[in-house]
């Protein structure tokens, strides 16, 4: 049977006729050699003998067509190439090569052969490829049938580059909840391009028309929360990167993006510096405090939030927990606002409400007092004091210990009283609460102790989780988070960690999706790694190697050595992992390679000057 007859390519006929080369050179160009008939074919795998002028590499797609036996139709087979091997037919000794290839003294024929592992087959027929077929390169209609672009029904998302320069879609609705949601990101730090990747992956959905198109009507209202963990790396997403040109660009045109930019539509937040008693400074260098927003929570906001459960990290067993759930309970009974000043609360000694189940206190709203009715709290510190003179005494305020032993309280003193130098400075009046304005919201973490890291995540991604209760599934939110593994571990447990696994497993329904990134999938909570559709590997760590079961045993070995960029992409409707490749990017991914518009370098001069 010829090319020409193969009944799945209508479209590559069209494509054929296209663009100068006509179909006899592009059918000449496409066949690489046939199925080899000295091993074994399956419906699994296959091997190729290649012809001598083919040069083929790994990851090629290719397909082949037979007849059925028994003349009922025909069968293509669609596969990626997984491995290369050579061999000289004919030596038996090491020596014998010389002979054969360099003297040819000895009669012998270098054999070339690639293994190929199937990835579809049209019709879906479990038959294996007939030995001695002609294998050809799967370009146009047949490479989109190798990908199963048909069955993405117009939701692919392009997501990277695959070994001949061309688009690797991504069905949406596997990334969007419909059938499945979150992105996983795995690969050892300084090499995978983890954050690389991630922020690619939310560039193509928001800044692309293509990733608006497939967002639909609620485009404009769709969010992404990133956290910043590494250097103020994440602060310039809004910045030209000063390596970005034509060549870069092309890569760009590849994927659709006619005019790559940088991010649009992007907020910068930042906590504020510690040790400035009544005074607001952003705690960023890079940038103009102009440009970011200094963030943090009132003691208003902590206490109607419940967030003392995000300070602590001990075991839900633990009776220290326990103290905490009764005293966060108390806080928000004993909570009233403080007349004329936004923020900052007065604890009285009478509880507005009879309750103790925390949401239902929540829901009352007190009338302002004053300070002389109660003690003002207005920072961390207040709060500090006041929470030291109720415990210290338990059986004076067992109301507020839950009538726990003594030296359980005394451990949650403790443990609340390490906070003050780790997170204090973010709960205070005259900071601003994260709001997601704009598509992207970067939150700066990354000089916070690890303490109130984990606060400032569990609070923030609490809240986007909380918001989407009962509200649908769009608009979309989806949070990227780095080092995910300090917040879900696998061992342990934690409000934090169970955080993430209800959003890994409930999350996609509600519209919450993560773009977790870790260095090894093994030391994230099981749920958190497993639950989503999409992975994506980088370089991988040799020992850890084998924990990636989606990847083939070529490709474990063999991402142990990628390069930056390179990447292996799993996504459930495509049977078989693909490598790709995304390209440089157009906007600043740390502060180096950033270019600073003039009024901001003449501004740093001047204040160098100054000096």
């Amino acid at each position: 049977m010829s090319t020409n007859d193969h009944p799945y390519s209508d479209i590559q006929r069209d494509l054929d006729g296209q663009g100068g080369a006509g179909p006899t050179v592009r059918a000449a160009a496409r066949e690489i050699g046939c199925v080899d008939g000295a091993s074994q074919a399956t419906t699994r795998r296959f091997a190729v003998v290649l012809d001598d002028d083919a040069a083929v590499e790994l990851d090629e797609l290719v397909t082949c067509v037979q007849r059925l036996p028994d003349g009922s139709g025909d069968v293509a087979h669609y596969g990626i190439v997984v491995e290369q091997r050579g061999v000289i037919e004919g030596a038996e000794m090491p020596s014998d090569t010389r002979h054969i290839a360099r003297e040819r003294t000895m009669p012998g024929q270098t054999v070339r052969a690639v293994d190929v592992q199937v990835l579809r087959t049209m019709p879906e027929r479990w038959v294996a490829p007939e030995p001695g077929a002609a294998v050809h390169r799967a370009l146009g209609a047949e490479r989109e049938a190798a990908l199963f672009v048909d069955e993405m029904r117009g939701r692919g998302l392009p997501m990277g580059l695959d070994q001949s320069g061309q688009p690797v879609p991504v069905d949406f609705s596997f990334i969007n909840g419909e059938q499945g949601g979150h992105l996983s990101i795995s690969g050892i730090s300084g090499v995978a391009a983890k954050t690389s990747f991630a922020l690619f992956a939310l560039y193509m959905i928001f800044q692309t028309p293509r990733g608006r198109q497939l967002l639909g009507p609620q485009a404009t209202n769709t969010r992404a929360l990133a956290f910043n963990v590494k250097g103020e790396d994440l602060l310039h997403l809004d910045r030209v990167h000063r390596d970005f040109g034509e060549e870069q660009r092309e890569q760009w045109q590849e994927l659709g993006v006619s005019d790559p930019a940088p991010f649009q539509s992007v907020s910068f937040y930042v906590p504020p510096q510690p040790g400035h008693s009544g005074q607001l400074v952003a705690d960023v260098v890079s940038r103009s405090a102009d440009d970011v927003v200094v963030y943090g929570w009132t003691p208003a906001d902590f206490i109607s939030s419940g967030l003392l459960r995000f300070c602590l990290t001990d075991d839900d067993a633990s009776q220290v927990s326990f103290v905490e759930q009764v005293v966060r309970a108390q806080l928000a009974r004993h909570c009233y606002p403080l007349v004329g000043e936004p923020g900052a609360v007065v604890l009285c000694e009478d509880p507005h409400t009879p309750s103790r189940t925390f949401e239902r206190i929540v829901e009352h709203r007190p009338p302002e007092r004053t300070t002389g009715q109660g003690v003002p709290v207005r920072n961390f510190e207040d709060l500090l004091d006041y929470l030291i003179a109720r415990l210290e005494d338990p059986d004076e305020h067992s109301d507020w210990t839950g009538r726990v032993a003594t030296g359980t309280v005394m451990a949650f003193l403790r443990r609340v009283m390490a906070l003050g130098p780790r997170l204090g400075h973010l709960i205070r009046t005259g900071v601003q609460r994260v709001r997601l304005d704009e598509h992207l919201t970067v939150v700066d973490i990354h000089q916070l102790h690890a303490s109130a890291q984990r606060f400032v995540v569990g609070a923030l991604v609490w809240e986007v989780f909380e918001s989407k209760q009962g509200t649908g599934r769009e608009p979309l939110r989806f949070v990227m988070l780095d080092e995910l593994n300090k917040y879900a571990p696998r061992e342990g447990r934690g409000p934090l960690k169970d955080l993430f696994i209800d959003i890994a497993e409930r999350g996609r329904s509600l519209g919450v999706l993560l773009v977790g990134c870790q260095q090894a999938a093994a030391r994230v909570a099981e749920p958190v790694v497993r639950q989503p559709a999409l992975k994506v590997c980088g370089r991988l760590d040799a020992s850890e190697a084998a924990d990636y079961r989606f990847l083939t045993a070529e490709l474990r070995e063999r991402a142990t050595r990628f390069l930056p960029g390179t990447m292996v992409l799993d996504q459930p409707i495509v049977p078989a992992p693909i490598p790709v490749r995304f390209p440089f990017p157009p906007y600043a991914t740390n502060t180096a390679d950033a270019v600073v518009p003039e009024r901001e370098r003449r501004a740093a001069e001047a204040a160098i000057d100054a000096l």
